[in-house]
């Protein structure tokens, strides 16, 4: 079961997650923050997760960091595919700035609100 681990204390990377839920993602995601039982267990598993204060896709031993994490998430989704599909042909490192970018800034930006879930966006979050 993939798990898509995100800053908890970041409003947009949380919503994210409920756009994602709301746009259809597959049941077999689940959702983590990175500082929590299941981010302490995937840094232990996974050291190279210790460099990364971003999102992180495990899927089973595979890990994807960033924007190469997001354009895998949006690609499943069947409304997006197309946008999905355009992420993931553009280079990792050329993504990776506009990603940079955004959290870097993401405090400075608009303000938005915390979407409170609904019991099924919530049965996709665990500890």
């Amino acid at each position: 079961m993939p798990i898509v681990y995100y800053d908890g204390g970041c409003v947009y990377c949380y919503n994210f997650a409920i756009w994602l839920i709301q746009n259809g993602l597959s049941r077999r995601y689940q959702f983590a923050k990175l500082k929590s039982t299941a981010g302490d267990q995937l840094r232990q598993t996974f050291p190279e997760a210790n460099r990364f204060d971003s999102v992180i896709l495990q899927n089973g031993e595979q890990l994807q960091f960033k924007s190469e994490a997001i354009a895998t998430l949006i690609f499943s989704l069947t409304k997006f595919k197309w946008l999905g599909a355009l992420l993931k042909v553009t280079p990792n490192f050329i993504s990776n700035i506009g990603y940079n970018f955004f959290a870097e800034n993401r405090n400075n930006m608009w303000k938005t609100h915390w979407h409170q879930p609904n019991a099924y966006e919530q049965s996709f979050f665990i500890d």
